[in-house]
C-alpha cells in the first residue's frame, strides 16, 4: 500500500431523478479511497505509510455551496456520506472531494423538480422578451 500509485478513485453520487417542489430528498455519496492516516508502519521496513486522506467535501447545487464537511484521519476507507436537501428548483448537484495533496475530483447529477401540476420548475427567470435575464 505504501508504494501504491496515486490514481483517480471512483466516486459515486446518488440523487433522485425527480422530486416534487418542497419535497425533502436524500443525497448519497461514496468515495473509493484508502484514507491512510499516516501513522501505520510497514511491517517489513518499518517505514511509515504516507498520509493519504480526503480532507474536504463540498456539495453545491446550481453552483451555490449547500454543504461542506472537513474530514480527518479517523474517517474510514471508502467513506459514505448522505445528507438531506429541500427540492425547490431543478438543477445540478455537484460533489467535490479534495485530498490532503490538494487534488480534487467531482461527481455531478441533475435533478428535475416539478410543481403540484406536473410542470418543471427551471432555475431561470425570463423577461418580457422571453430572453434569459438571470440564472439562479
Amino acid at each position: 500500500m505504501a508504494n501504491e500509485e496515486r490514481k483517480n478513485w471512483r466516486r459515486r453520487l446518488k440523487v433522485p431523478i425527480s422530486a416534487l417542489q418542497g419535497e425533502i430528498i436524500t443525497i448519497k455519496t461514496m468515495a473509493e479511497h484508502i484514507m491512510e492516516p499516516g501513522v501505520r508502519r510497514d511491517p517489513e521496513t518499518g517505514v511509515i505509510y504516507p498520509k493519504k486522506i480526503i480532507d474536504l467535501v463540498i456539495c453545491r447545487f446550481n453552483g451555490k455551496q449547500i454543504y461542506k464537511s472537513h474530514w480527518f484521519s479517523g474517517v474510514s476507507a471508502n467513506p459514505f456520506m448522505s445528507f438531506k436537501m429541500k427540492a425547490i428548483t431543478s438543477g445540478l448537484v455537484e460533489v467535490e472531494w479534495v485530498d490532503d495533496y490538494g487534488q480534487s475530483s467531482y461527481k455531478k447529477a441533475v435533478i428535475m423538480v416539478y410543481d403540484k401540476n406536473g410542470k418543471k420548475i427551471i432555475p431561470m427567470k425570463l423577461d418580457k422578451a422571453s430572453s434569459i435575464k438571470e440564472v439562479m
